[in-house]
């Protein structure tokens, strides 16, 4: 049986999975990662249809199946194959990456919690406050692994992130309107993905590297 508490496990799932793909330094191993980040979303999705007896969500939930859990793994794998095994190291160390992190997540879901019902008065109570409080906390997330990390499909992967916070968004403001199903389908990252680890791979048969910092090589 689908209930509020099947959303906020589900949603403290994608947080956990997130913070771990960025954290993982082999990139295949972090693509899985995302394969499964994005699992969890379809997941949310669906559940959503059946507790809100929305079943255009299910349309939804394919949709994000195709493109996040297939496609987008299978880019981000496919690329990865012929560029070195673990990333460049990032910018800030592990420990100190992890710290931030965890302070990222907890901090900013409290305060995302607290100050949704002022803005968003749909999402007033449970469990969608703290679906959309997740929702913005990922994309938050998505945004740190863009500053923090050199790699360019880590780069790839935290773009992605971002767009399945979007998507998060989206459903916890308004899960029961059939409009959400038609803008969450059309919300996707998969060709900006596609171009960003095109130009990846072109980068590093020419210049030998997938670090963004020696990107300043392209100036001369």
């Amino acid at each position: 049986m689908i209930t509020g508490q099947t959303l906020l496990t589900l949603s403290m799932a994608i947080l956990i999975t997130a913070m771990a793909t960025v954290e993982i330094r082999t990139l295949r191993i972090a693509a899985w990662g995302y394969l499964v980040n994005s699992l969890l979303l379809c997941l949310l999705i669906a559940a959503c249809g059946r507790l809100y007896g929305n079943h255009g969500l299910y349309l939804w939930a394919t949709t994000c199946l195709i493109f996040k859990v297939l496609l987008i793994p299978w880019l981000l794998l496919r690329f990865a194959r012929g560029l070195p095994r673990i990333e460049h190291k990032p910018i800030p160390g592990f420990v100190l990456s992890m710290i931030l992190m965890t302070v990222i997540i907890f901090v900013l879901f409290q305060v995302f919690r607290g100050s949704i019902a002022g803005v968003a008065p749909s999402v007033r109570e449970e469990p969608l406050r703290s679906l959309f409080a997740g929702a913005a906390t990922l994309f938050s997330l998505g945004i740190w692994t863009l500053l923090s990390r050199r790699d360019l499909i880590k780069i790839a992967i935290g773009l992605a992130l971002m767009e399945n916070g979007v998507h998060m968004i989206l459903l916890a403001l308004a899960p029961q309107l059939r409009e959400s199903t038609m803008i969450g389908i059309l919300i996707n990252a998969a060709l900006a993905v596609f171009m960003l680890l095109y130009l990846g791979a072109d980068i590093y048969r020419v210049f030998g590297t997938t670090d963004s910092a020696q990107l300043s090589e392209l100036k001369r």
